[in-house]
């Protein structure tokens, strides 16, 4: 799971974008209202993310 801030100006999106095309088990979550350090939508993705691997495991 990739989770990036389209707002974080301190990295392109390009970076895990191709990260994401080049391996196939990787799913990339854009965060439209969040920069380099995070917002509520952030937080909330990260925390499903963490619940979902938690399930798989």
């Amino acid at each position: 799971m990739l989770i990036r801030g389209r707002l974080d100006l301190g990295s392109p999106l390009k970076t895990p974008w191709e990260l994401a095309k080049a391996w196939p088990d990787a799913e990339l979550k854009v965060i439209d209202d969040s920069g380099h350090t995070g917002s509520p939508t952030m937080q909330v993705t990260i925390l499903t993310a963490i619940a979902r691997f938690g399930e798989s495991g």
